[in-house]
């Protein structure tokens, strides 16, 4: 079975039902009879909620086959979307004018038959799913050339993918093949007529054929790094980003940064103040950062640590963070400073982080292709954020894997994905 096919008829618009139908179960359960025109006024109200819980939903990842692997993952992101729900909904009850509702118990009787039903089907369909929910793969190689492949999907066998065996010229006359398998290739293959057309004839037993670095960035979501090289830029990287996409950024990022610098002034004296009371220092520092084409440019930021250099490095535990920035860091509220570097046109909302001058020179030395990194626009959240803090040159290199994904596929959607993933690592304390 499709993953699509499962996140759209075993997932979403099962989910969908499973609202509407908690709604009239507990408009039943709290008032017994009801008349057409109550039941009318509650669907178009709950409407617009219902909207947000499915944002809600898709951000917690419950419409990734991948929380399936898991009955403890999937109990735990169904309550947490669940409890996330209930926030909003006592905000959209209490803020949006001239609902004409207030539903208190109701809104408590309504979440709770929703989690149990949507628990329920989730449960249901992990059961009777969990055997076609494996992908089965096997490796198609001469040289060993997939080793690191074989490796990453080991690691991720979480998202559902099983390598069955590996595969050789002499192999594809005599080895019985499981049907709708994927069959991966190396790169620049060459082998006999007979081995292509045996290869070729496969497909009649519905076995896929996947490029190994196609596939690699398939299933981590980051380039196959090692095997970088010129060509690969010239033919996977636009150099010219696209007229639409870069007015639609620009213009959210003035928005946001409109906004946050609101947040930021507001809260303003009280940061500072806490700042200024856990340590010697002024609340707001500056500091030289490269951006988009290798330029520089100083970026803003409430202080969370005691010092700070251009060539040191900021692990996840630095001894240099006081306890309020420590505290600040988790909430990302130590960015809200960003918002001037936003306006101006320094940064843009998602984007590759912005590293200071002296990391970059020492990274440009050692990491291959770093600097392409720099094509782009840096943001205050990204791809790589959210996926590694680095603080070594490896790591590093992980992380730049991660951005030329975000280079190759940046478009709204994704943005839009990485912002909503960014706010749910703040309100679960995921931030660093």
């Amino acid at each position: 079975m499709s993953r699509k096919f499962l996140s759209i008829w075993g997932i979403i618009i099962p989910d969908i039902i499973i609202l509407y139908t908690g709604l009239w179960l507990a408009l039943r359960i709290r008032y017994g009879v009801l008349e057409s025109a109550s039941i009318d006024q509650h669907f178009w109200v709950f409407t617009p909620l219902f909207c947000l819980w499915l944002l809600i939903f898709f951000i917690h990842g419950l419409f990734e086959a991948g929380v399936f692997r898991r009955y403890a993952t999937l109990i735990a992101n169904l309550f947490s979307a669940m409890v996330f729900n209930l926030l909003v909904s006592i905000m959209y009850f209490y803020v949006v004018p001239n609902l004409n509702l207030t539903p208190r118990r109701f809104l408590l009787i309504d979440i709770s038959i929703t989690f149990v039903l949507l628990l329920a089907w989730h449960l249901v369909v992990k059961y009777f799913l969990k055997n076609r929910l494996i992908q089965g793969i096997y490796l198609f190689s001469l040289n060993n050339e997939l080793g690191e492949l074989e490796t990453e999907i080991n690691y991720h066998s979480f998202l559902g993918y099983k390598v069955l065996g590996h595969l050789h010229e002499q192999d594809l006359s005599t080895v019985n093949l499981e049907k709708n398998s994927l069959i991966i290739l190396p790169d620049n293959l060459q082998v006999n007529g007979k081995v292509s057309q045996e290869l070729y004839n496969l497909r009649n037993y519905g076995l896929v054929f996947y490029n190994h670095k196609d596939f690699y960035e398939n299933l981590v979501r980051k380039v196959y790094l090692s095997q970088l090289n010129e060509m690969w830029f010239l033919e996977n990287i636009s150099y010219q980003e696209k007229r639409l996409y870069g007015f639609l950024k620009r213009f959210v990022d003035i928005l946001a940064g409109v906004t946050v610098v609101i947040i930021f002034l507001v809260s303003y004296p009280l940061v500072a103040l806490a700042i200024k009371l856990g340590s010697k220092g002024p609340a707001i520092f500056t500091q030289k950062r490269v951006g988009k084409y290798g330029k520089e440019f100083l970026i803003y930021k409430y202080r969370s640590m005691i010092t700070a250099t251009d060539t040191t490095w900021t692990s996840v535990n630095d001894k240099r963070i006081t306890p309020v920035g420590r505290i600040l860091r988790k909430l990302r509220i130590d960015e809200l400073p960003q918002s001037i570097n936003l306006l101006k046109g320094d940064l843009s909302l998602v984007g590759p982080r912005p590293e200071q001058v002296g990391i970059v020179e020492n990274l440009r030395k050692q990491i291959p292709f770093f600097d392409e990194r720099h094509l782009v626009k840096p943001g205050i959240t990204g791809w790589a954020q959210l996926n590694i803090y680095a603080s070594t040159v490896e790591e590093s290199t992980i992380k730049l894997q991660y951005d030329l994904y975000y280079i190759k596929h940046r478009s709204l959607l994704f943005d839009l994905e990485i912002i909503l993933k960014t706010i749910y690592y703040i309100f679960t304390w995921r931030g660093r």
